[in-house]
């Protein structure tokens, strides 16, 4: 799950927000990138691999979740 951008380093290319998959991260008003849905993150990864300035960390562990389809 995507836990940190660090402001200092985020040049607000919005690179991590146009890769994104589902939509997890936006651009602020001040042209920042930040979390915007959390809970949304699929940790993916790729939002940490295409930032420029190394800025987003993603935390490598995501919290198990229930099956989508039953198991038989």
């Amino acid at each position: 799950m995507i836990t940190n951008i660090d402001k200092e380093k985020c040049i607000g290319c919005g690179l991590c927000v146009e890769r994104c998959p589902l939509d997890t991260l936006r651009l602020g008003e001040d042209g920042k990138a930040f979390i915007a849905y959390p809970e949304d993150c699929m940790t993916c990864f790729i939002c940490e691999r295409h930032c420029p300035k190394g800025a987003i960390f993603v935390h490598p562990f995501k919290e198990m979740l229930p099956s989508v389809y039953p198991i038989a």
